[in-house]
C-alpha cells in the first residue's frame, strides 16, 4: 500500500493466513476468527493469531509479515517499522499489525488461564479452510476462556452466544 492508501485494507483474512503458511510460520487462529471457523455468526475484523515464539518461527513470521506490508496498528495512521525476527522476540504482550489484506493481531501471551503456545495449541485442531489451506484452530473453549479473562465489552457480549455455540456442537457430537 502507498502512504497515500487508508489503512483501512479490504478484511481478506485467508490471504493473510495462507501467506503465513506458505512461510512455514507455525501458529495457531485464536479469537474471533477461531469463533467464526468453529460455526460463530458474529463479525471479526482482524485475524487472532499466537505464533510459536522460537528463533526460527519467528523469522519465518517476520518474512511472512514483510510479504504482508505489514504497519504497526495506532490510533492514528499505520506506522511502518521493520519487523524482523528480533522485533518480535521483543514484543512482550501483543503486535497489532495493519496488513494489505486487514488485521492481523499477534498475541504472544493471550488472556486466559492457558500461557503461551504450546499449552493453546495441545487441544487445538487442524481444520481445512479451503483452497487447500489447513490451519491449527484453538479450542472454541479456550477461546472462549480467553474472551471471559479479557473482560473487553465486545468479548462480554459475545460470550453467552459462543457459549450457547459450544453447548450445540456439544450436543451434536453427543447425538441428542
Amino acid at each position: 500500500m502507498d502512504a497515500d492508501d487508508s489503512h483501512e485494507a479490504e478484511f481478506q483474512p485467508w490471504r493473510i493466513l495462507r501467506t503465513l503458511e506458505e512461510e512455514g510460520v507455525d501458529f495457531v487462529v485464536i479469537g474471533g476468527l477461531a469463533a467464526v471457523l468453529h460455526g460463530s455468526t458474529l463479525p471479526t475484523q482482524d485475524v487472532d493469531i499466537l505464533p510459536l515464539r522460537d528463533e526460527e518461527n519467528l523469522d519465518r513470521l517476520a518474512r511472512a509479515l514483510t510479504r504482508l506490508g505489514a504497519r504497526i496498528r495506532t490510533s492514528g495512521e499505520p506506522v511502518e517499522a521493520t519487523i524482523d525476527g528480533a522485533f518480535l522476540q521483543a514484543m512482550p504482550t501483543m503486535l497489532n499489525l495493519v496488513t494489505t489484506y486487514g488485521d492481523l493481531d499477534i498475541a504472544f501471551d493471550p488472556a486466559g488461564p492457558k500461557t503461551g503456545f504450546d499449552e493453546w495449541n495441545a487441544d487445538a485442531v487442524p481444520v481445512d479452510i479451503g483452497e487447500s489451506l489447513v490451519v491449527r484452530l484453538a479450542a472454541l473453549s479456550d477461546v472462549i476462556r480467553s474472551k471471559a479473562a479479557a473482560s473487553r465489552p465486545k468479548d462480554e457480549r459475545a460470550l453467552p452466544y459462543l457459549e450457547s455455540l459450544q453447548d450445540q456442537i456439544r450436543a451434536e457430537e453427543s447425538g441428542h
